[in-house]
């Protein structure tokens, strides 16, 4: 290596370790000053009966489809369950969405209609690209969901009748699929 090559190197590498961040070299904060204080947690709270915690945005898809859910009908609580987002094409155009791994959310409604498990929000997703193309007349699955018989905070939920409702976000379009009847055993 000739001994131009070997200083920019060095100095490459140098400037490269002299960039990274680690907790011993985090600013301090000026004298006097403190961190501000953290927000107190807010305390959940069940949005009203017919309201909902899915997302809103998004045009409505304008071509020819119907969205459904698939999966089982009964659930034990404590053991999670899959169902499928799946998107059927009705039209002559082909449906092809590129949208984030976590574009599918759902809410969990009891038989009062009440929100009983909500959209997630803390939901780890990664920065992935999905592409999903569904041609004239086919039908493909978009993303999975789970659930697992627990309320928003983690506690269980009485057997009875619930409803899942799931909604496609990404893309630009918003996507409804038909509310899903399952029945929660103990």
């Amino acid at each position: 290596m000739t001994p131009r090559l070997l200083l920019t190197a060095a100095l490459l590498g140098a400037s490269l370790a002299h960039a990274q961040v680690s907790i011993f070299n985090i600013p301090a904060l000026p004298p006097g000053k403190s961190a501000p204080a953290a927000p107190a947690p807010a305390t959940p709270t069940a949005p009203a009966a017919g309201a909902t915690t899915l997302p809103t945005a998004g045009a409505a898809l304008t071509i020819p489809h119907q969205a459904t859910l698939t999966g089982p009908a009964t659930l034990k609580v404590g053991e999670a369950v899959t169902w499928t987002f799946n998107l059927s094409n009705q039209g002559e155009q082909p449906i092809r969405l590129e949208h984030g791994a976590c574009d599918v959310r759902f809410e969990v409604r009891n038989a009062a209609g009440q929100v009983v498990r909500g959209n997630p929000t803390n939901t780890l997703c990664t920065l992935q690209i999905v592409t999903t193309e569904v041609g004239p007349g086919e039908t493909m699955d978009v993303q999975a969901i789970r659930w697992d018989g627990r309320d928003s905070q983690g506690r269980a939920l009485p057997a009875g009748e619930y409803t899942i409702r799931a909604v496609f976000s990404g893309a630009g379009v918003r996507i409804a699929a038909e509310d899903f009847s399952v029945t929660l055993e103990n």
